[in-house]
């Protein structure tokens, strides 16, 4: 008699949303009422501004990740954005409205250019050039 085993995985759903800022809080205060603690760090992660490295870095890693395919948790600020994360040139270029986003939504009136995204090298620089502009 063979014995069966069943692995539960969690799968991932990625779901995007344009909401205005009135939606969001909406949004916010829905979830904060809710019982699962894993959807209230990640809405306070998406909307909380108060701690500004945080912010930047949660948005810093959805973007490459959606550039790249890999999902945050499999890169660090260490990894390469070419070797690691598999990036063209093409793709850097393309992070400049990323990080254009970012700092508007900090309210900075600063530009990011597309010769500073094709400087980029590690996620790390990638960090320091959205830091720098707020």
């Amino acid at each position: 008699m063979a014995l069966e085993t069943q692995t539960t995985r969690r799968m991932k759903h990625k779901v995007y949303l344009s909401l205005t800022d009135e939606d969001l809080e909406k949004l916010k205060a829905v979830v904060e009422s809710g019982e699962s603690d894993d959807l209230n760090k990640l809405i306070k992660l998406l909307t909380d501004k108060e701690d500004k490295n945080k912010y930047i870095e949660h948005h810093v890693y959805l973007a490459l990740s959606d550039i790249s395919g890999f999902e945050p948790e499999k890169f660090n600020n260490d990894s390469d954005l070419k070797y690691d994360l598999g990036l063209s040139l093409y793709h850097k270029r393309a992070l400049k409205n990323y990080f254009q986003k970012i700092i508007a939504e900090l309210d900075s009136d600063k530009t990011i250019t597309v010769s500073e995204c094709e400087k980029l090298k590690k996620v790390n620089d990638c960090l320091k050039l959205v830091k720098s502009k707020i």
